[in-house]
């Protein structure tokens, strides 16, 4: 029988507009927010600031705004982490700082909120309804804005057998992490119960900012890194029944492969300073797809395994910062200020959608999470189409599987006994009457 290989594809990013405003609409950004925010508007003056070669981007549209989203009281907000949710097509999107208004800061603030919505027949995706109960999108967990500028920023949400599990980060100032939190929501993210919280200095701040997503042997997978856009990114994994008791998760360390509680190694260092992440399974390959501030791009990691170095794997960049600024058109190319990068549901590898965040902060005059198509990652990654490729997403030997070229032909003599037994097994067989009879 065959080997089996799963592949897995990833994608990063960091919430720039988790940098929240009083619902007043003030211009001064808290927690040195602004300064993340204008970090990637002049990044990426060279060929790091270009989409990869063989893949093809394009903007398909913001998902809020006037005459898009007015029917369910939300028109700006970053992030879009997306989630199926039962079984007619529709998924959950949850947002992070959020406005009634058509600017950031204009209107009540709300973080996180949500949205229900689908794939449109021309692949656009089309907010339906709040994911709250109620006509108007509300707040989905019951705290207040305070003076400090108290906001809650979501990570990632999973469904773990019917139950929806939500983690989230407690900022007074972006980056300035108090603890996480995860609830569970068992009424397809209407409702949301608190079931743990950690310290934010969990593995030295680096399990903050996590994505997470269930594997085919029983294991939940979180991909993890600090909620500043300057460090590496972690593995980790759990039985679902731990999910509450960090001190069961396993850390994955590359030089050995080893899985151990307690310490752990990145799994992703070079040329990165991580951002938010989006983690997910799709056609038997790992999909990350993030944001890294330091190329300036939302990029896509795939591979076959979870547990590997995946400094190994050249990622694809797929949305940029660009050289042109909010000066030049805005596009795949030039995306200024951007930020986020998560996969939406119903994707392939050849044919992905993701919801990017851009945030002008400046003037709060733009301020949206807008949905890109990708396609050509099948290429660029070598599945499917290229095998020696496909090597590169490896951290085993391909097996030479049908190559007669391999195939090591080894002659043992019989012994005498077993000769004998053989000769009146043949002889029985000759005897016999077979009649094969087809199956169905």
């Amino acid at each position: 029988m065959g080997r089996r290989f799963i592949t897995t594809i990833i994608c990063v990013g960091i919430f720039s507009a988790s940098a929240v405003v009083p619902a007043a609409g003030q211009s001064s950004l808290p927690g040195g927010l602004g300064e993340w925010g204008s970090s990637s508007n002049s990044r990426a003056t060279d060929n790091k600031g270009k989409i990869s070669e063989g893949v093809n981007t394009t903007q398909v549209g913001d998902i809020l705004g006037p005459g898009i989203s007015d029917h369910v009281g939300v028109l700006t907000g970053d992030l879009g982490i997306m989630l199926p949710i039962g079984e007619t097509g529709e998924f959950a999107i949850i947002f992070g700082d959020s406005f009634r208004g058509s600017r950031f800061g204009e209107g009540e603030w709300m973080s996180p909120a949500g949205v229900v919505a689908t794939m449109g027949p021309d692949g656009k995706i089309v907010v339906k309804r709040p994911l709250n109960d109620g006509d108007k999108v509300e707040q989905l967990i019951d705290y207040a804005h305070n003076e400090r500028k108290q906001t809650l920023i979501p990570s990632d949400v999973i469904d773990i057998d019917g139950v929806l599990y939500m983690q989230g980060m407690w900022n007074e100032g972006i980056g300035n992490v108090l603890f996480t939190q995860i609830w569970k929501s068992q009424d397809l993210g209407k409702t949301w119960q608190s079931v743990a919280t950690t310290p934010a200095n969990y593995l030295g701040g680096s399990g903050n900012l996590i994505t997470w997503e269930k594997g085919s042997d029983g294991f939940v997978y979180v991909m993890s890194s600090k909620f500043n856009r300057a460090d590496k990114v972690y593995l980790s994994r759990f039985r679902p029944v731990d999910i509450v008791d960090r001190n069961r998760w396993e850390h994955y360390h590359p030089a050995n492969g080893v899985w151990q509680s307690g310490t752990a190694a990145p799994i992703i260092s070079n040329q990165l300073k991580a951002g938010e992440m989006s983690l997910r399974f799709i056609e038997g390959y790992w999909v990350l797809c993030m944001f890294n501030e330091q190329t300036a791009a939302i990029e896509v990691h795939i591979s076959d395994r979870i547990d590997r170095n995946w400094d190994e794997i050249t990622p694809a960049r797929v949305v940029v910062a660009g050289n042109g600024g909010w000066g030049a058109k805005q596009g795949a190319d030039n995306f200024t200020q951007l930020y986020g990068g998560y996969i939406a549901p119903s994707s392939t590898i050849a044919d992905m959608n993701i919801v990017v965040s851009q945030w002008n902060t400046k003037n709060n005059s733009r301020y949206m999470s807008t949905q890109f198509n990708v396609k050509g990652l099948d290429k660029f990654f070598g599945i499917g189409t290229q095998p020696e490729r496909r090597t590169m997403l490896r951290s085993v030997p391909v097996p030479q599987v049908g190559n007669n070229d391999v195939i090591v032909v080894e002659q043992t003599e019989v012994d005498p006994a077993v000769a004998a037994q053989l000769e009146v097994e043949q002889a029985a067989e000759a005897s016999a009457q077979i009649q094969v009879v087809p199956m169905g």
